[in-house]
This record gives C-alpha cells, structure tokens and sequence, in this order.
C-alpha cells in the first residue's frame, strides 16, 4: 500500500501507514485512543466480516451481544464507550470484492483505509461479543422478525394522512390537492425522548423519507424493507409519499381542456417541490433542532431520491438512490452503454448469474433459426400447434418479438425469493418463482443439435446448421433455407422443439397464474391485423381487457364530463391558458404519473440490443448499423409525431433530444459534483445499464466505485442483485452482495445523520 491509497496527507502519517495505531491529541490530552492497527493479525476478521461487522459504539448500547471493536493489539475486546472523550477515530476498511462464492483471498483490488470522525457518546456497560461469521449476520440480528414475510410491517401499520398540497405556477397557487402520506413514528416519538438516541437528548431521531414514484405508494411501503429495518436502530420516522397523479393523490381533471392543461403540473420537479414541502412541515412539528433527512428510492424513485439530494441539499442530508436510470437519455447515455440494459440480461441467463451456460448459448441463436425454419406457411402451422398459441400465427416475428419481450421483465425481477413485486407493478399480478432467470433457463439447458458453421457469434455475422436447416446471418440479414423443407425434414431438424422450449421458458413470466392453457400471441405492429383499431375508443378498450387493471380508467369519456371550473380541481381562467407542448387525447386514466412525466419532460429512454454483446436478435432499433452512434439510435432531433405504442393515453408530440432534465438535474460530470449520495445497482437488473457510474467504472466493476475525491458519494455494485434489491426486506436466500451492500448503506446513513447533528451543535456553539 502507497501512501496515496490512504488518501491522507503526506505529514505526519507515515508511523500509521507502517502498522502503528492511530492516536489524536489536542489539548495535551488524548482525545481518542488506540483503536486498530493496520497490519491484519490472525484475530482479526476477514474484510467480508468486517463490513458485516457494526463497527459503531452505539450497537453496544443497543443490543445484549453488542458488536465488537478490534485494538492495536489484535484482542477482540468491545472498547469502553466511557473511556471516549470527544471523538472516537474509527477505522473502517474495505476491499472491492471479487465474483460471490469467490473466497477473501481471492478478492481484487488494494485495501482502502478511511478514517472516519465520529462524535463520542455514553452509554450502558460495554460487554464483549463473538465476531460475527458471516456477512450480515448483524444486519439480520439487528430485526430478525422482519424475514418473516407475515411479520414485516405493511400498509397496515402505517398512519395514512392527507397533505393538502398546492398545485403551483411560477409562485401563483392554482389550486390544491391531497397528496397521500404513510408514516410510522413510533421510533421517532421515543428518538425524541432520548431512548433510542441518548447523545441527541433534544434532537429527534432522522427523518427516513421514500420519494414516491410511478404506482400506488403502498406497493413501496410494502417491499422497501431496508427503511423498517434501520429505522429502530436510528430512531427514525418513517415517511411514504405518493408522487402526485397516482390515485389518491391527484386534482380532480374533468373534461378535455383539463386532460390537455392540468396534466401539465404532473413533472418531477413539481414532485420534488411537494416532498420539500412535507418535510418542512415534518421538521417544523418535531419539536426540537432540525432533524437529519434521509432520501431512500427505487427505480424512478431513486432517481428522485438522487435528484432531490443534488437540488436540495439543505432538504436532504443523503439519498440511497437504487437502481436510478438517470443516464437513460439522449443526452446523458454513450455509444458504450447503449446496450449495457441488455448485457444486464445476458448476464442473468448465463453462468454469472447462476443459469447454466448452455442457455445462453441457445438463446443467442433461437432467433434466427426459429425466424429463418418456420416462416414459410408450413413453418407457421407446425409453429403456432407446437408452442400452442391459441390463435394461428401470421407471421413468424409474433412468436419472437412477444419471446423477446419477457426476459426484460423476468430479469427485473430476478430476486433469490418469491416475489410479486414486478408482475404486481407492471404485469397481471402473481408471484414469480426465486431467481426466476435460472428457472426460465431450465427449458433452454440442453443440446439442441445446432452449429456454428462459420463466422463468429459476437460479430452478429455466422452461419449456423441445424439438421437440414442452414441459416446465415449478416448484421440484421437473414438468408435460410428454411422454406424449402418439408414437414419431416423440420421435425427432424429440432427446431420444433427449440422454438418449444424458448415457449416454455417464457411461461415463467406470461403464466404467472399458472392458469393458461394457451397463449394469446399478439400481431407485431406491421402486420394487417395489428394496424386495426388504433384509435382511442380501441385502445381504451383493449386496456380494459386486461381484467385486474379495468378499474384504472374512468368509465365516462371525458368529454360528457363537466367543465374543469366545476370540478374543484385546477381553476379554468389559469389552466386553460396555460397549454403544455404535450397534449393528451383519449380517455383519461386514474393512475398516469409515468405516462404524463415521460410526455412533459421528454423523458426518453436510449438503449439499443442485438450488437454482439448480448443474445438478442435481430439488431435493434431498425436499420442500426454496424458503425451506429448515439444519434444514429436516437433519431433527428426536434418535435416528432406521439406514439400510442408507449403510452396509455398517447402525446402527440415527442423531443427525444430535449434538454430540459439534464439543463435541470445536470449531466455525466455534474454527478462527481455532489456529496453523500450511494447510486446502487444490481448488475443483473437491465436498469443497471443506465445507472450512474465513475467514468472508468460500470455494473460490472468492483462493488464499492467512488464518484467524488473525498468518496462520499459512490456507486454500489450488487454482482447478483435485480432491481433495487438492497432495498427490499432482507430474507435467508439473499445472496452474499446484498448484505454486504445492506451494511454499507446502513454505515453512509450514520455518518450522514452524525454529520447533521454535529452541524447543529457547530452552530450552537458557534
């Protein structure tokens, strides 16, 4: 180790880098005391049991086997909180690990030392304790009634409240609305008496914030385990916010003047605004100084989470932004990444994320032999009876495109537990099986017969046989013999029974019900059939038709309904002259926060799969090439015709290459610019692809990547994590990253709220 590894000056640390320990004096007195050395002894714990390991004093105040503290002499015995004066000087050491399952010697990378400045406290009577011997043994003491799924707290616990919320334009009020609260202070109430947090006797307990993002805000107060399990040990209050436009937390819009006008105030800045307010509202009923804020989201909840931390510091003391995509837009993603959402997913279906290397061996070429064998009339008929669509199929790319499409999903939620978060938020609802990445590669694990002629794979350029079936592939040609072969000559070929598998394989996410005999296989958009019934009154309909998702609309056209002025909500004088440059037309759905915010603040999502990197076929968008750039993907810049493909009720207007969000929240090198922020990611999440990352960093790079110089903020990498998983309740078939990464936040947390406390005392005796 260098003397630049320590990220300490250059005088007077030379006797601590060569093992000796660490001793502060002001005063002529001993402010701490000798408390690690550097210099790893047998008793000392492996790195992985270090980060497990509660380092902080306040454990031992908290817990009977309290947590332990390593002195220079390699002894095991818990240190005397009431020997510390003003500052305990703690060491905190961490490795960037190696793949899960690989063993601490095989771990990459130098050892980093921080020094971490923590103010002293007093406590019980110290007890001495047995290191922990796994990671997250602490965590999992810490609340073990929450693994128990009938346990864990849920919407049942909270107290529901209604802030009154304003709906405003540039200062002037044009109304107001209730916006839908969960909060649970019974932590808090006793942080405030001085039972949970006996150095801050006056200060509440932090505040535990969740910026509520694009569904009902139960659905986060009822998987975002991570804030109900920190928050006893904290003190915390706990506080769920719906983001405004979800279903009870939105204006009342009736007619189509207020479905084109009032949609306008449905922005992320707008949502940001509102949290603000009800924290300041929270901090002013405390009764006591300001209390630290901790920001907690997922998805576009942490990219909120994350935002509202770099617009609102003095707001927000720290953010865990999880799985945030906020690199996801024309002018914030790179040629490099534009296909990391979809190595993501190959991951998951390969030996890296526990499947069987053979599945995604098949994959990769399923597509072009299943497109190339079976696209004749013949091919069709044996397909549609073989994978048991319930209806013909017209053409070959409706089974591959409707394939193609659930793997994103399944990799979202591949989770080591059941799991009904994702098909609850954008499926039929049900629960998917543990890792059901590994369970749809079960089908797609075994030799079907087929080989690589010649070319390479990774080149998207190779000819491959298959029994008498030839297919060869250039770029997003294909050329196949397939049509001259007859019904036995397919049979025998086997690609009847891969195109069964992949069916098979795919089930795991289309019969989550386990209930479908049959599959309803749509048309691609430029069939015949497909291109019926676009207008309004058809879509509406056939969002209808999807049965548990009917009650999201409203029954009545807007149209028949009364003037906005009469409906309470947004007042006409204002909101009818105030158009937005994205218009609305159709029936009005109750829940749109998504839909409105993607429209309002062109909101795009870059990406682009199929260029060797990952299993998927044929090259995408249309007409990439080889040599593609980002702005070959995105597309001309300026306002483009809406889609209906994307929305439920559909803009009409469209700028990918609008710079509103990065003008607003900043771009790449702006993120380096902000402290105290953990940009988590699960490596085998597709939404990894557009997270935030150091510039030589990525999901595929060491599990702790700093962002800054003074490493306060971070990107956090979980090797076999799915969307947001540190965020989740913890449960026994975690793997080993997730409670490593669990453990890191919960240590960025206290340091944050440590930080807020001593600013407070800062200005007290100022």
């Amino acid at each position: 180790m260098d003397a630049s590894d320590l990220g300490e000056s250059e005088e007077g640390d030379a006797a601590d880098r060569q093992g000796t320990a660490v001793v502060a004096e002001e005063d002529g007195g001993p402010l701490g005391r000798q408390m690690f050395k550097t210099e790893p002894t047998p008793e000392m714990p492996t790195v992985q049991e270090l980060i497990a390991t509660h380092l902080l004093c306040e454990r031992l105040c908290e817990r009977a086997d309290g947590g332990d503290f390593y002195t220079y002499e390699g002894s095991s015995t818990s240190p005397d909180c009431h020997e510390l004066n003003k500052w305990l000087i703690m060491v905190f050491s961490y490795v960037s690990l190696g793949h899960v399952g690989a063993p601490a010697e095989a771990s990459v990378g130098p050892q980093k030392l921080i020094l971490l400045l923590l103010p002293a406290f007093s406590c019980g009577t110290p007890r001495t304790a047995t290191p922990p011997r796994a990671i997250g043994h602490r965590v999992w003491q810490q609340a073990p009634a929450l693994q128990d799924a009938e346990k864990r707290p849920s919407t049942e616990n909270c107290t529901w409240r209604n802030f009154t919320q304003r709906i405003d334009h540039f200062g002037a009020t044009e109304g107001t609305f209730p916006q839908r609260l969960c909060i649970y202070d019974h932590w808090w109430r006793r942080a405030a008496s001085g039972e949970e947090l006996p150095r801050h006797k006056t200060s509440p307990g932090p505040i535990f914030f969740y910026t509520g993002n694009e569904s009902p805000v139960g659905v986060y107060v009822n998987q975002t385990g991570l804030m109900w399990e920190l928050a006893p040990s904290f003190g915390a209050l706990i506080v769920f916010a719906e983001h405004r436009c979800e279903p009870s937390s939105v204006w009342k819009m009736c007619g189509q003047q207020a479905v084109e006008d009032c949609v306008g105030y449905c922005t992320s800045a707008q949502a940001l605004a509102d949290y603000a307010a009800i924290i300041a509202e929270l901090q002013a009923t405390s009764g006591g100084p300001r209390a630290p804020v901790v920001a907690f989201g997922g998805s576009y909840g942490g990219m909120l989470a994350g935002w509202m931390r770099m617009k609102m510091p003095e707001v927000i003391d720290g953010a865990i932004a999880a799985s945030a995509p906020i690199w996801q837009l024309a002018t914030t993603v790179t040629r490099e990444s534009l296909d990391w959402p979809y190595q993501a997913i190959t991951r998951g279906v390969s030996s890296f994320g526990g499947a069987s290397e053979r599945c995604v061996e098949n994959l990769r070429v399923a597509w072009p032999l299943i497109e190339g064998g079976l696209s004749s009339t013949l091919g069709l008929s044996l397909l549609s009876k073989r994978v048991h669509s319930c209806e013909p199929l017209q053409e070959v790319k409706q089974f591959t495109a409707w394939a193609q499409e659930t793997y994103f999903l399944l990799a979202e939620g591949n989770y080591p537990f059941p799991s009904s978060y994702i098909p609850t938020a954008v499926g039929e609802g049900g629960t998917m099986p543990a890792w059901p990445m590994r369970v749809a590669c079960e089908p797609l694990s075994r030799d079907f017969g087929f080989r690589v002629e010649s070319g390479e794979l990774e080149k998207v350029h190779y000819t491959i046989r298959m029994g008498d079936l030839k297919v060869t592939v250039h770029w997003d040609q294909l050329h196949s013999n397939g049509a001259q072969l007859n019904e036995k000559q397919l049979h025998a070929s086997g690609i009847l029974e891969l195109a069964a598998a992949l069916a098979d394989s795919v089930a795991v996410w289309y019969n989550v019900s386990k209930t479908k005999t049959c599959w309803d296989i749509p048309a691609e958009p430029s069939s015949p059939a497909a291109a019926e019934g676009t207008d309004d009154q058809s879509l509406l309909q056939s969002m209808k038709d999807r049965g548990p998702h009917s009650s999201d609309f409203l029954e009545t056209p807007c149209a028949s309904c009364p003037p906005c002025a009469e409906c309470g909500g947004c007042p006409v004088s204002r909101c009818s002259s105030q158009k937005t440059s994205c218009n609305y037309t159709g029936t009005l759905p109750k829940t749109f926060a998504w839909t409105s915010i993607v429209c309002n603040e062109d909101l795009s999502q870059v990406s682009a799969r199929g260029l060797g990197h990952d299993f998927y076929w044929p090259p995408w968008p249309p007409a990439i090439q080889r040599n593609y750039t980002v702005a070959s993907v995105v597309g001309p810049k300026g306002l483009q015709p809406g889609t209906t493909k994307a929305f439920v009720v559909p803009p009409m207007t469209t700028d990918l290459w609008s710079t509103w969000l990065t003008a607003y929240y900043g771009d790449r090198a702006n993120a380096s610019q902000h402290r105290n922020i953990v940009w988590s990611n699960g490596a085998l999440d597709p939404w990894s692809g557009m997270g935030v990352y150091p510039p030589s960093g990525g999901p595929t790079g060491p599990m702790v990547q700093e962002m800054n110089v003074d490493g306060s903020t971070i990107a956090l990498v979980l090797d076999l994590g799915a969307h947001h998983l540190d965020l989740m309740f913890s449960d026994p078939a975690d793997p080993p990253c997730a409670h490593a990464a669990r453990e890191i936040e919960r240590q960025r947390i206290r340091q944050w709220c440590e930080e807020a406390y001593q600013a407070q005392d800062d200005k007290v005796y100022a």
